[in-house]
């Protein structure tokens, strides 16, 4: 079995143009593309770009969005998803350079998906709740 079909077809996803300009400001500037990085370019570059990120459409995780998810042991997470430069600043944070923050990143409520760890095992998360920060 291939690692595709093992993993599953991923669910749509979308990205706002500032987030998608800022990932790919920091993609850039990462020196070692392996593992999580190149599944967050990946992830980047399949998700549709939503022009209004609360123009009643359903809402999705982006770069600050705090999260309610559920990982595949049914263990209960909330965290707000953040840029490694913001992590002095938050205590609450998840880094989208992780594998479970990359794989948040554009998900809506109820969707979930499944990801490869730092040690090479296959885990799942799905989103039950999504708060976006004041604009």
């Amino acid at each position: 079995m291939n690692r595709k079909s093992m993993l599953g077809d991923p669910p749509p996803i979308r990205i706002t143009p500032q987030d998608l300009g800022r990932l790919d400001v920091l993609l850039a500037h990462l020196s070692q593309p392996a593992g999580v990085i190149d599944f967050l370019q990946r992830e980047v570059d399949r998700a549709d770009v939503a022009e209004s990120p609360d123009g009643g459409g359903t809402p999705f995780v982006r770069l600050g969005s705090r999260v309610t998810f559920v990982d595949d042991r049914g263990t209960r997470h909330t965290a707000t998803l953040i840029t490694p430069d913001e992590a002095a600043r938050r205590q609450d944070g998840i880094s989208i350079l992780t594998p479970v923050g990359a794989a948040l990143l554009g998900l809506s409520e109820g969707q979930s998906i499944a990801y490869g760890t730092l040690d090479g095992r296959t885990k799942s998360v799905q989103v039950l709740r999504i708060d976006h920060p004041a604009a």
